[in-house]
């Protein structure tokens, strides 16, 4: 067995080196590339020197180190002037010679893919120069940086410079700067397009007018007009021609794609990204399109502008994101910023090339693997949409929170939105609705059917209980305040920061758990904290405390436990399980047929604001994998590497131990 495992993983990597070479007589499209790194400037009006240092050499002996499937380079960012030498906008001040004609000239020798970072509503430069092409506040004040939907810069600025970069013969663009620096804008012909498509002539301009929410829906709609308007044109204009806009279709936008985006993008904050890339990866996943995700090469925080200092960050650190990236199928790159004149800095190759094997080595493992089935949890898209203060870029800390809580017990979940459910519920062994205080009738109707039919569903917040009060068995409940709330798991007891629900059940409503009084088990209230009821041939939990919200903002490992504890009274058999430390996170995919489950080490400092970065993860030692199957398997091969595990199988369990996990190791079960 060991013999055949050798050769298995000396098969793949034999056929990826293969593809590789094949791939040198071709540029890959973006649908198939894996590994990418980002470069951008963001350039100022005031340069004068644009490509002086930069030479061919310096781009091939990168290209040749790192071996990219893509790259993306500065083109126009936020403040609006573009690095190269433009006849449609604003160019800095003098170029030594023509950045993306080096560019373009060296990735196309070395057959590597080459976008552009383009701000779109974002032009600082265009608002400037034109100040009637801005948005108009609520306050009645033009923006400083974004522009309306309602000016021309659309058609005699967006389109015509894309085209031109098409041009050049570059690949696609990457556009950033858009959904979610989308603002409401006030002025005249957008209140009159919105009074006639609504009927609404009380104009809202705060949240707590009436028709907010329905303003926030139209400003939404224009945005989709706009990007579908300017994807269509360069579509026309280049069918070959790659398109982006950078977190459409994502957290931030959670919607059905209705727009031909050639691939789905999004860049991870620079501070805990390992959790944030778990997260933002099952966003994009399901959407049916390619996507990939952007780690930062450095630390730096929005919220201590002036005071944090920018530090790189190591390869083992960057691993990690990926780790979380790849585990879900999708792609990876690493951003860094450019000189001012648009050279580079040749020392990230080493950091760069390894981070770049570490992807490779698990590509034939990960790459376009589809997760199979275990828990569901609902991205509440209707309801955090209703609510949102911003049209878009306003994903909610509670269902981070949910998630973070979910894989922390070790288990293996998707995101999935309204409109990937609906119609595959049965598919899941249980679906889990984090905080939220509305859910569309026809999917409510949809989710009740579904544990009428034997399905499993959990119901986090106090809200959220709300919506599920016949279902849940309550008959009265009383919405508390954010307090200091007790529950208990095992026999540890912790306090949590929270609001929670005083209720009355039901006589057929079980509780499974109740609140205490104080962190001392003498102490246990007569109010539940979680409770089931049967509800046709399924099961209903409700856990009655905004438990994502809390672990969010504190982590918990009582709170932790006290919901894994009623995941797992609801499914007590997932296809995997890890025994021997609770710092594993668990991705279950299928791929040509096989069944592959990530293990993913999240030690490390990635969670402590205070942390620059971080070039050590511990080993975790003498793990236990247990994995439920219908029949033995042929082997399970430990990869990458291909090394063929000894397991023990019992009545449908594969048990396999794992010495050690470093960063991202992938059972291959073979059938």
């Amino acid at each position: 067995m060991k013999t055949k495992a050798v050769f298995i993983y000396l098969f793949f990597i034999s056929v990826t080196n293969l593809l590789q070479a094949q791939d040198q007589t071709r540029r890959l499209r973006r649908e198939d590339c894996f590994f990418g790194v980002h470069f951008d400037l963001h350039a100022s009006e005031d340069i004068t020197d644009a490509g002086k240092t930069l030479t061919p050499e310096m781009v091939d002996s990168f290209l040749t180190k790192v071996k990219p499937d893509f790259i993306q380079i500065d083109c126009k960012g936020h403040p609006g002037i573009s690095s190269y030498p433009t006849k449609i906008g604003y160019p800095v001040k003098s170029f030594e010679k023509d950045p993306l004609k080096l560019w373009r000239e060296v990735t196309k020798k070395n057959k590597v893919g080459l976008y552009m970072h383009y701000s779109g509503v974002w032009d600082n430069k265009m608002v400037k120069e034109h100040p009637g092409w801005a948005v108009i506040n609520a306050n009645g004040e033009r923006s400083r940086q974004k522009v309306s939907f309602f000016s021309p810069y659309l058609d005699t600025y967006l389109i015509p410079q894309l085209k031109e970069l098409s041009d050049y013969g570059v690949d696609g663009v990457w556009i950033d700067g858009d959904n979610w620096a989308v603002e409401r804008d006030y002025c005249e012909a957008s209140l009159k397009r919105f009074a006639k498509e609504t009927g609404i002539t009380d104009i809202p301009r705060s949240p707590a007018d009436k028709h907010f929410s329905e303003f926030t829906a139209y400003t939404r709609s224009l945005f989709r007009e706009y990007l579908n308007k300017y994807v269509d044109a360069i579509h026309r204009y280049n069918p070959d021609f790659q398109i982006t806009s950078n977190w459409a279709y994502s957290s931030m936008m959670p919607e059905k794609v209705t727009i031909d985006l050639d691939f789905l993008s999004g860049d991870l904050t620079a501070q805990n990204a390992v959790y944030q890339a778990a997260f933002e990866a099952r966003c994009l996943a399901p959407q049916g399109k390619p996507w990939d995700l952007m780690a930062w090469g450095f630390s730096w925080s929005h919220l201590n502008e002036g005071k944090m200092p920018r530090s790189m960050k190591s390869a083992i650190q960057l691993k990690q994101e990926a780790a979380q990236c790849i585990a879900m199928g999708g792609g990876f790159q690493i951003y860094y910023t450019q000189n001012r004149d648009l050279s580079i800095k040749p020392w990230i190759e080493s950091a760069v090339s390894g981070v770049g094997e570490f992807c490779r080595e698990r590509q034939p493992f990960c790459h376009k693997a589809k997760p199979i089935p275990q828990i569901a949890l609902l991205y509440p898209s209707v309801s955090y949409l209703k609510n949102a203060y911003r049209p878009y870029s306003d994903p909610r800390t509670m269902l981070q929170g949910a998630l973070n809580l979910v894989l922390d017990g070790q288990n293996a979940v998707e995101i999935l939105m309204e409109h990937h459910l609906q119609g595959k519920m049965e598919q899941y062994p249980l679906i889990i609705i984090p905080e939220c205080d509305y859910l569309a009738a026809d999917f409510l109707e949809e989710l009740k059917n579904y544990v009428s039919q034997g399905g499993n569903l959990m119901v986090i917040g106090t809200e959220t209980a709300k919506i599920f009060k016949t279902e849940l068995g309550i008959k009265e409940l009383v919405h508390g305040s954010v307090n200091q709330v007790f529950v208990a798991t095992g026999k540890q007891i912790g306090s949590v920061r929270s609001a929670s629900a005083s209720l009355a059940l039901s006589p057929e409503a079980e509780p499974l758990t109740y609140f205490y009084e104080t962190d001392d088990f003498r102490q246990q209230s007569k109010n539940p904290s979680a409770s089931m009821n049967r509800y046709g041939k399924g099961k209903i939990t409700g856990v009655y405390l905004d438990a994502a919200s809390a672990y969010a903002e504190y982590r918990s490992p009582v709170l932790r436990d006290f919901v894994n504890d009623r995941i797992l009274e609801l499914f007590s058999r997932p296809l995997a399980e890890v025994k021997g430390s609770h710092l594993v996170h668990l991705a279950v995919n299928e791929l040509n047929k096989k069944i592959y489950v990530n293990l993913i080490n999240i030690a490390g400092e990635h969670t402590n604001p205070m942390a620059l970065g971080y070039d050590e993860i511990p080993p975790l030692r003498d793990l236990k994998i247990d994995i439920h199957l219908d029949k033995k398997p042929e082997e399970i091969i430990l990869q990458p590497g291909g090394k063929s595990l000894n397991f023990k199988f019992s009545k449908g369990t594969a048990t396999i131990a794992i010495p050690e996990l470093e960063i991202h190791s992938i059972l291959e079960i073979l059938p």
